[in-house]
């Protein structure tokens, strides 16, 4: 990808950037310093609205001179539970905490969009919000500044984000229309029976017992409730239960995540999984309870603005991909406007850059972020927002 001048007077920058927010890594809500960290940027750029929202989320405008679009572009800040494991003279001071998912590299690019609009405070003809979003790898920051007004005043017309990905190439954006990243659904069964010794099992009700048979169960029926051509995938993760082993178990806890592309066949899941319960409610006269604990919906890609990104950005840079069975709240956006998420390339095995996302190796060759910028930058120019 060509990398205009002022994109790369920006190089140093971006890259302090990243590296100070890998060095604080910080998880879900609790994103104090990098909230911090991120305002003192945007204030120093004379922004027009500045807002903090959920808590540690900030929703920055930068108003045009007339009445054209509203692009909004976002990137989530929150890292993961991980040591990190990289050697890296930047490498995490937060102990048990690490960018390993790339959301440093989001928001550096993010705050470097920041800076470069102001350069072109004068020419803008509409108005560009960047979100800095907290908690995506959580229980969601999206929802909470939806409600918070992020898109709203000036109403956002579409919004874009960047996911890097070392499954595509360096120097390559994974682009497509419609569904590009599955539903999740991180859910809890809880199924409550009554303890006894095991020398009396039958004046208990064997909750492990019954966990046992719905997770067999569940395995067993998934492919009479899916259509072979819809995609779904059902993960059981944990299974805990008793106390010692000569007790008849009274509680038995399982946890697991449903993955499908359409939020429809999801909720045909779910039903099928409660008529389950109720079922072994009645064989096993247990208690059953199944609870929703994080839901995220299809992250799905508006034909029409594809689209024009495919007139917009270079065609040797795209990457045709197919749809991937990870999840991201960046969907709640897109459920309220027009939006396209992306993934940028930052796999190089020649420089040994090969670890999968969530791993405490995870690095990225930092050029790759001038891509991003260059990226978005083309985007606001191909809108007529920047002439």
């Amino acid at each position: 990808m060509h990398i205009d001048a002022e994109v790369y007077r920006l190089r140093e920058r971006l890259i302090q950037h990243r590296r100070r927010l890998h060095m604080y890594p910080e998880l879900g809500f609790e994103v104090y310093a990098t909230r911090d960290y991120v305002l003192s940027c945007l204030e120093s750029y004379g922004y027009d609205e500045i807002r903090v929202l959920a808590g540690t989320g900030i929703k920055a405008v930068m108003k045009g001179q007339d009445e054209g679009m509203t692009l909004a572009f976002r990137a989530d800040m929150d890292a993961l539970p991980l040591q990190e494991e990289t050697g890296v003279d930047f490498a995490s001071v937060n102990c048990g905490k690490m960018h390993a998912c790339g959301h440093d590299g989001h928001t550096a690019i993010l705050l470097g969009l920041a800076e470069w609009l102001n350069f072109h405070r004068k020419e803008l003809n509409g108005n560009i919000v960047l979100i800095f979003q907290p908690a995506e790898e959580t229980v969601g920051g999206a929802l909470p500044m939806i409600k918070e007004g992020v898109l709203e005043n000036p109403k956002v017309d579409a919004i874009f984000g960047f996911h890097l990905l070392p499954d595509i190439p360096q120097g390559k954006i994974g682009l497509m229309a419609g569904p590009v990243m599955a539903q999740t659904c991180e859910f809890t069964v809880e199924i409550t029976g009554r303890s006894a010794h095991g020398a009396v099992a039958h004046r208990g009700i064997d909750a492990l017992l019954a966990a046992c048979h719905f997770a067999n169960a569940v395995y067993g029926l998934l492919g009479r409730w899916v259509a072979p051509d819809e995609k779904a995938l059902l993960t059981i993760g944990k299974l805990q239960a008793g106390e010692k082993r000569n007790i008849i178990a009274a509680r038995a806890i399982i946890e697991g995540i449903i993955r499908t592309f359409d939020d429809g066949v999801y909720e045909r899941i779910k039903e099928n999984i409660q008529a389950l319960l109720r079922g072994l409610e009645r064989s096993h006269r247990v208690k059953a309870q199944y609870r929703e604990d994080v839901y995220y919906p299809v992250v799905n890609n508006d034909a029409d603005l594809v689209s024009q990104l495919k007139k917009i950005l270079p065609s040797d840079v795209l990457q045709d991909i197919h749809p991937l069975m990870i999840a991201e709240d960046f969907s709640y956006y897109q459920q309220r406007v027009p939006g396209v998420y992306m993934f940028l390339g930052c796999g190089n095995e020649s420089r040994g850059f090969t670890a999968p996302l969530h791993s405490s190796n995870f690095n990225f060759d930092e050029e790759i972020l001038l891509y991003g910028l260059q990226a978005y930058s083309d985007i606001i120019k191909g809108f007529g927002i920047v002439g």
